[in-house]
């Protein structure tokens, strides 16, 4: 029962989070679901791919509500989701299919992965903070750019497991000169594409381990159900409150939570 409240908690804080900075909730369940997975019995030497799988379903329930909110209220970017979000589908299965999947992507690798995204992300966000950066400088950026985006972005979502919204946020943000806001919407559009994707991929897979526990593919059915009925309560409020904050706000935000991550990850390495 405590696992369950737990999972609804993370989940609850995930949708917030996806809501408010448009990341998906990842940076949530990468630090829980680890140790979850572990207790329920998975075999730990493809826990990194469970948890991987199984924040990307949790970031797919996050996007999802959350972009069902700013279509509501009309504050959606249709050209450049679809443009990202089919960019980074295609290098997101690639990644999955020959590099996440397999043995060679172990738990080491993926936490140097997270701290390594992690530290470059928050350091970029810091940086463009003190710059004050926003829509009205925008850059038009072309369609080549905007795929290279989703490259790096659907890269790092199968990765990580974070949903690639912590590369999409800061490229369109301080590369592009584009509001926070307005990155955010486009990055949990690309985000629902990218992870959908991915978990049909998922549900697919046949682990390297023959276990099964109430899981499909890499899909733990009780862990992934939990955290998605907490952040279909959490995402529209999340953006909610996001629309109230300032955008130097929202980045000090982004960055505790990364910080976080970081934090966990190399209390594990060492």
């Amino acid at each position: 029962m405590t696992d369950f409240l737990l999972l609804f908690i993370m989940g609850l804080v995930g949708g917030l989070l996806a809501g408010l900075i448009g990341i998906g909730g990842g940076v949530m369940y990468i630090l829980v679901l680890p140790y979850l997975l572990i207790g329920m019995g998975f075999p730990e030497q493809e826990i990194v791919q469970y948890t991987i799988a199984n924040s990307i379903f949790g970031t797919m329930f996050a996007a999802l509500s959350g972009t069902t909110a700013l279509v509501r209220k009309g504050n959606f970017f249709w050209k450049e989701v679809l443009i990202i979000g089919v960019w980074g589908t295609v290098s997101s299965l690639l990644v999955l299919h020959f590099i996440v999947n397999t043995s060679l992507y172990n738990k080491t690798q993926f936490n140097y992965v997270v701290i390594v995204i992690m530290a470059f992300i928050a350091i970029r966000t810091l940086i463009q903070v003190k710059r004050e950066s926003g829509g009205e400088h925008e850059v038009k950026p072309k369609s080549l750019g905007l795929g290279l985006v989703g490259v790096a972005a659907g890269s790092v979502s199968a990765l990580s497991g974070l949903g690639g919204g912590t590369v999409i946020i800061p490229i369109l943000n301080s590369g592009i000169k584009m509001s926070m806001q307005k990155a955010k919407g486009i990055s949990l559009g690309v985000i629902f594409i990218t992870a959908f994707s991915l978990t049909v991929f998922n549900l697919f897979e046949n682990p390297k381990t023959d276990f099964v526990n109430q899981s499909t593919g890499y899909i733990v059915w009780p862990l992934a159900l939990m955290i998605s009925f907490g952040v279909i309560i959490g995402s529209p409020l999340g953006v909610i409150i996001g629309r109230r904050l300032s955008n130097r706000t929202i980045s000090y935000i982004f960055v505790l939570f990364v910080l976080v991550v970081i934090a966990d990850k190399v209390i594990q390495l060492i």
